[in-house]
């Protein structure tokens, strides 16, 4: 998974330093408009629905990687 997520950060946002504790806002300066992009990719390549009430808790590339481990992707 990680190395899908890393994948799609550097094809769509040009993002090249990416580790498990790279925070979406603050070391990737993602937007929120970025961000949902990124979650409507992850959400097609593993066929599974983010809630919206989780994105907040999703602020790092491990919180994303355990949420989708804990749906079972």
């Amino acid at each position: 998974m990680f190395d899908d997520i890393k994948k799609i950060l550097k094809k769509n946002y040009k993002i090249k330093e990416i580790t498990l504790n790279t925070n979406f806002k603050t070391d990737l300066g993602l937007t929120s408009f970025d961000f949902v992009n990124l979650i409507v990719i992850i959400e097609d390549l593993y066929n599974i629905e983010i809630e919206e009430n989780k994105y907040r808790e999703l602020n790092t590339i491990k919180d994303l990687i355990t949420y989708l481990e804990s749906k079972k992707c």
